[in-house]
């Protein structure tokens, strides 16, 4: 009788994560078709093409985000994390496609973009992603359409409590927008913007399996010296069970469900320096999540009650040598900060620093 119900389950997840696979797959199929039909519609053979090509090196300090207490942890053997080193250095490289036309009073403007990283001691969270968009502007109106997505992507490793084994944590995504921007006055623009979100993740997390929706408002003022000051809210919502015929709120797996609030800055100003063309850049970003599971602390332990919040601040430099070669200085420092109502190792688990440090070249053409 074991042995059934056993069969029985095994076959019942087995049509679930068949079918859940299957939609996947349909959006993405959806999103080839979409782009084929895209680039027949607006690619008309006066358009203006452009494109760049560039490779870079990133230096991570803290590749998955780990809290002290889990780098230790990790150092002296006594935790696994699937990882050679906790630091790495990746190898960066991209490229992209636009084209800029005219149709009457309508400016139009398409980019395709590719880039992937390639880890020098961590091969195993390597990956590669892909974006798109195009644009319709008339006079100080613009309105834009996005796509993109991720095959693979791995963030870190868990335990899973069905195997009793350590798994990375992988996903695939897939995400659209559409963003409206409208000039009010000379150099200053306001824009509003929707980004919906699809993260699948493997056979031993599907509980994480989630959908995100993203509203976004900025105010900028482009020239010499520009900036933005931006707002974002976000909810995202995971699946929260693993078993066809579950419920959320039945279920025995965590709920990574959240809301967060973000607010970030961009101020960035050109000039030249012995003829060579400079913009130093800096950007700040802080946001504050709230983990939204009602699941009982003994379920849920790490989630429940729990809230972040994030600083993040990113100085930058880029030169351009004439109109082709450029290059770019990069630093980011990051830091986490977790609270939980419930859990007092909440902060020890989840608290972590980050500094990322990178050097790219470029070339247009």
């Amino acid at each position: 009788m074991c042995f059934l119900k056993y069969a029985k389950k095994s076959a019942w997840q087995s049509i679930f994560y068949l079918r859940e696979n299957a939609i996947i797959d349909r959006i993405y199929q959806m999103q080839k078709v979409f782009s084929i039909i895209l680039l027949l519609l607006i690619l008309p053979l006066w358009a203006n093409f452009s494109g760049s090509a560039w490779v870079g090196i990133r230096f991570d300090s803290n590749i998955c985000s780990l809290s002290d207490y889990d780098l230790n942890r990790f150092e002296t053997g006594e935790k696994e994390f699937l990882l050679s080193t906790s630091d790495d250095a990746i190898t960066r490289i991209g490229g992209s496609i636009r084209y800029y036309t005219r149709l009457g009073k309508f400016r139009l403007y398409a980019n395709t973009s590719l880039w992937s990283g390639i880890y020098l001691k961590n091969s195993a969270i390597n990956y590669l992603s892909a974006s798109g968009y195009f644009r319709i502007r008339l006079k100080g109106t613009s309105a834009q359409i996005s796509i993109g997505g991720t095959p693979r992507y791995r963030s870190r490793a868990y335990i899973d409590d069905d195997s009793v084994s350590t798994q990375w944590s992988e996903y695939k995504s897939f995400w659209s927008s559409c963003e409206i921007s409208q000039n009010v006055i000379s150099q200053f623009h306001v824009s509003a913007k929707y980004k919906k979100s699809f993260y699948q993740y493997c056979d031993y997390f599907p509980e994480y399996d989630s959908d995100r929706d993203e509203f976004e408002f900025a105010i900028s003022k482009s020239g010499r010296t520009s900036i933005e000051l931006g707002y974002r809210f976000t909810n995202s919502d995971a699946r929260g069970y693993d078993h066809a015929g579950e419920m959320k709120e039945e279920s025995d797996e965590s709920d990574i469900s959240y809301e967060q609030d973000l607010a970030n800055i961009t101020l960035n100003h050109d000039f030249e320096l012995m003829n060579l063309e400079c913009t130093p850049e800096i950007s700040g970003q802080f946001y504050r999540r709230l983990y939204t599971s009602i699941k009982p602390y003994w379920i849920d332990p790490y989630h429940l009650g729990r809230t972040e919040m994030v600083w993040q601040i990113t100085p930058s430099a880029r030169v351009g040598f004439g109109s082709k070669m450029w290059t770019k200085l990069e630093c980011s420092f990051r830091y986490r900060r977790a609270e939980s109502d419930f859990n007092p190792d909440i902060p020890k688990l989840r608290d972590y620093d980050r500094f990322l440090f990178s050097i790219t070249v470029g070339r247009n053409f």
